[in-house]
């Protein structure tokens, strides 16, 4: 069976690499990250209001429309 040889250093020699290539990311702005989190907000709200009435309009369509079936009304009191 073959051995797999691991480069000397293991974990620590890759923590130390991993953080020498997260030096070199030119991070966004905090402006940046909160105008963007309120666009992906506003965006996610406006498909869901979308999905909420086209799903209303369809369920309408298909029980008052094809269906037939009568709108609720309350129940008799006694």
């Amino acid at each position: 069976m073959a051995t797999i040889d691991r480069p000397a250093g293991g974990l620590l020699r890759f923590s130390q690499e991993a953080w020498q290539e997260l030096s070199k990311v030119t991070w966004p702005t905090r402006a940046t990250v909160i105008r963007f989190t309120v666009l992906v907000i506003l965006i996610s709200a406006a498909i869901a209001a979308y999905i909420f009435l086209v799903d209303n309009a369809f369920t309408l369509t298909i029980t008052k429309g094809i269906l037939g079936a009568p709108t609720v009304t309350p129940a008799p009191t006694q």
